[in-house]
């Protein structure tokens, strides 16, 4: 336990305590529960993670080896505790953008909040979730890398959007391998949003996102319409600023998810 070395791995905090668990319903479950007695930037990843979750509920799973499911637990220091750490999310997605590259050499954008796509597919997915008690505050980011499934297994789930990075790019990466990435790709983002906030990270992040600019719908959680216009770009906030006939709207990511007019993206 703890004592896990991941090849690559650069950072001084993330990912240094580590655990790998060959099976877990959800490494989001695994650290929420046990992470009291964890470290800043402890990490629990596994190949197999069999009850894994999404961004305003919904569920997914991971076959045996092809996905890489992920968690790292953060304890902010400062305002960023008291904020609740909105904008971990967009910086979780922003260095899986990254650590695609990489990793695959093929480009990767970000479709707001944090979906990871690469060649027109989704191949990650990030969902953050808080823990708050008497005497600790933490927040851990699960993110999960599709990595070696074919388009015959996505089609057979009902996935038509998303794609792994052997199938679109033809690289096969370790979990480990992408792990590591992932971490090296992060530490430096977190470390400059602890010092300064998202707002010195907003254009980086604006620069991958290939929301800005598109006709969007935004929807709740049950599918509802809420609003529909134009993508203009993200605010110092990370949200997306969409002009509508009604206005200029700010829509923050734990509310509403975004499909383009014509599709998923």
């Amino acid at each position: 336990m703890g004592g896990e070395t991941l090849r690559g791995l650069h950072t001084k905090e993330l990912g240094r305590w580590a655990v790998y668990l060959p099976q877990v319903d959800s490494t989001n479950r695994y650290l929420k529960d046990n992470g009291a007695g964890f470290p800043h930037g402890a990490l629990c990843y596994t190949g197999l993670q069999t009850a894994g979750r999404g961004r305003l509920g919904r569920t997914w799973t991971a076959p045996d080896g092809e996905t890489l499911a992920m968690s790292v637990l953060f304890r902010p220091i400062g305002g960023a505790a008291a904020c609740g750490l909105r904008q971990l999310p967009l910086l979780c997605g922003l260095a899986v953008a990254e650590a695609v590259e990489d990793m695959s050499g093929a480009s990767c954008a970000i479709k707001w909040p944090n979906d990871s796509i690469c060649g027109g597919r989704k191949v990650c997915g990030i969902l953050c979730e808080s823990r708050v008690m008497p005497d600790d505050f933490f927040t851990v980011a699960g993110m999960g890398v599709n990595l070696t499934q074919t388009a015959e297994e996505f089609e057979a789930q009902g996935l038509m959007n998303a794609g792994s990075l052997s199938m679109l790019t033809g690289r096969k990466v370790p979990v480990g391998e992408m792990a590591a990435a992932v971490l090296n790709r992060l530490e430096p983002l977190w470390e400059i949003y602890q010092a300064e906030g998202f707002s010195p990270l907003r254009s980086a992040y604006e620069a991958r996102c290939l929301t800005v600019g598109k006709a969007v719908r935004a929807l709740s959680p049950d599918g509802e319409l809420l609003q529909e216009g134009t993508a203009v770009g993200i605010d110092t906030e990370g949200r997306l600023l969409v002009d509508t006939p009604a206005g200029r709207r700010a829509l923050d990511a734990g509310e509403v998810s975004i499909r383009g007019i014509n599709g998923y993206i």
